[in-house]
């Protein structure tokens, strides 16, 4: 089995669609999926304010280590493509194409609309301990490092269980997210997300070879599940697979379609998400 053979990073802002894409994605038989191993992407910063890092950080040994953990996990899944899906990843393209230079990106971008209304029930929701379940089984936060986050799960996950209205920050971390928060309130602090998350992706790929990224539309995902996952497979140089063309056919729940329109006054999120949301082509 070749050692990380074009690794598969799916990328995109918290509440984008990225798990849905990545579930129908791993279906493959030939991948071997990490659901958010965000930990493994954090090693050797565990006290970091936010969640960018740059190319510099990739050290020869942060890679041997990080490489080393995907190796190991995609041989005992048995399957020679390994794929991840970590959403704070869009403040860290340039440090994860240092980590793995052969990786192929796909982005999945969605209306910041809509995103902002999906983000705003996860920060003020009971926090699923399924999650931190599924970190710990899979050994992902490393051990010279797991002393440092017990301050920031007390913080921002006992304390969103115990104290869900206060909204504790939740998902990918942009400098500056807790002033944010504070001056805006949580759903500024949503759509300021989104759009930070973007734009940090945006940049990011511009560094990374043309032929090694790909961007599809979460709204394309849901009118031609089919269509876009064959040319996300032709992307990926994976073969075709009756068993993603399958779970496709099913898995795409039209309801997640829902839009912001019956939850949302566009007034007052636009000015947080203008004006990316209209340069992606939303209006």
């Amino acid at each position: 089995m070749a050692a990380l053979d074009k690794p598969l990073v799916v990328l995109g802002a918290a509440r984008s669609g990225t798990s849905m894409t990545s579930r129908v994605l791993m279906r493959h038989p030939d991948v071997a999926f990490w659901m958010e191993p965000k930990y493994m992407w954090k090693v050797g910063r565990p006290l970091a304010p936010d969640d960018v890092r740059t190319a510099d950080e990739a050290t020869p040994s942060v890679r041997k280590y990080i490489r080393k953990q995907f190796e190991a996990f995609a041989e005992k899944e048995g399957k020679p493509r390994f794929m991840e899906k970590t959403p704070s990843n869009c403040f860290r393209v340039p440090f994860v194409h240092a980590v793995l230079p052969d990786a192929k990106f796909l982005h999945v971008v969605r209306d910041g609309r809509d995103v902002t209304r999906s983000a705003l029930r996860m920060w003020t929701k009971t926090p699923d301990k399924r999650a931190l379940k599924r970190r710990l089984s899979n050994l992902e936060i490393p051990l010279r490092d797991a002393p440092f986050y017990a301050a920031s799960v007390l913080r921002d996950v006992v304390g969103r269980q115990l104290f869900p209205a206060k909204a504790f920050v939740w998902g990918p971390q942009f400098p500056g997210i807790r002033e944010v928060r504070e001056e805006h309130g949580v759903l500024g602090a949503c759509a300021t997300q989104w759009r930070e998350s973007v734009s940090a992706a945006l940049a990011g790929l511009e560094g990374v070879p043309e032929d090694q990224q790909m961007t599809v539309r979460f709204e394309d995902v849901m009118a031609d599940p089919e269509g876009v996952m064959s040319m996300i497979l032709e992307f990926f140089e994976l073969p075709p697979s009756t068993e993603v063309r399958d779970y496709a056919r099913t898995f795409v729940d039209k309801d997640n379609g829902t839009s912001y329109e019956d939850e949302l006054d566009p007034a007052e999120i636009d000015p947080f998400l203008e004006p990316l949301r209209s340069q992606l082509g939303y209006s």
